[in-house]
């Protein structure tokens, strides 16, 4: 069972949590009180389809999640960032959330 760590930027709250090989991370992130959105977007996002844009998180290391989707390369992500609601983690890994504004 792969170990990830989140650390919201805005908040300053870091939580360490195992999950099931291949999981989604924004799912487990609600399932373990987590939160991947900054300010209002905690309440204002699609709610995990993808669309929005709003989950931008930064893993490390990057060979432990799923590579980019279609919705990452429309949002123009940087090569080193995923939406939390498409991301599967396949090992341990480290998460800043809460840097989309």
């Amino acid at each position: 069972m792969p170990k990830v760590t989140i650390t919201n930027e805005e908040t300053g709250e870091s939580k360490e949590y195992k999950l099931g090989y291949g999981a989604n991370l924004r799912k487990s992130a609600l399932f373990q009180d987590v939160d991947l959105y900054k300010g209002l977007n905690t309440q204002l996002n699609c709610r995990g389809m993808g669309l929005c844009g709003k989950c931008v998180i930064e893993p490390t290391p990057l060979e432990n999640v799923s590579e980019q989707t279609f919705f990452e390369k429309i949002h123009r992500l940087e090569p080193h960032q995923r939406l939390g609601c498409r991301t599967k983690v396949f090992g341990p890994v480290t998460v800043k959330a809460g840097i989309q504004d």
